[in-house]
């Protein structure tokens, strides 16, 4: 596979969201949305170590676990869709790839600017429906392929982006949800 020097080049958007990707962001999603649980838990009694944090602190360290599960779902679907590329015998960087990663970062930094002007304002309780929705909105407009799994995945984000609307305590519920939603849809296309 990596000694396959003769690829061919493709028009084709090489970084789709299917199987084992999907899996492995959704492990993400979840180990960190109960990462972030047990964080702001332990934030509000005395007896954990992160009661002793400045709010400064707390928010780098929320902001560095959140920055992780993108980093690591970026990097899975990088190396997901690189690999089965050079299966198919293609090569991975074309001007769709490059334009495809641009747009995604690009979103990504919008989705963290809006989730951060709803910190700075003080609407902590926006945050996570927001972030689901957003990501709801990413998985559509990144669709490329157009595969109805992945509207589907998108309008379940986004559903599931409106329920800590209705009931506040439901956010890290949701996330959690969004987790298995992305297992389930990484089982189900995994070929």
């Amino acid at each position: 596979m990596g000694k396959n020097r003769n690829l061919i080049n493709n028009s084709f958007y090489n970084f789709k969201l299917n199987g084992r990707p999907s899996i492995f962001i959704g492990l993400y999603i979840i180990l960190g949305s109960l990462l972030i649980k047990s964080t702001i838990t332990g934030f509000h009694t005395d007896a954990s170590p992160f009661g002793f944090l400045t709010v400064n602190f707390f928010e780098g360290f929320i902001f560095i676990i959140t920055l992780l599960v993108f980093l690591f779902s970026i990097l899975a679907i990088f190396f997901g869709s690189r690999r089965y590329a050079r299966r198919i015998g293609n090569k991975v960087w074309n001007a769709n790839s490059k334009k495809s990663l641009w747009y995604l970062l690009g979103l990504i930094i919008v989705i963290y600017l809006i989730l951060f002007y709803l910190l700075r304002i003080g609407e902590e309780i926006y945050i996570i429906p927001s972030f689901l929705m957003s990501y709801g909105f990413l998985l559509m407009l990144l669709n490329f392929s157009r595969t109805k799994e992945v509207y589907y995945l998108s309008m379940t984000s986004f559903a599931l982006g409106l329920l800590p609307l209705l009931y506040p305590n439901y956010g890290f519920n949701s996330l959690f949800i969004l987790g298995v939603a992305h297992l389930v849809f990484g089982f189900t296309s995994k070929k």
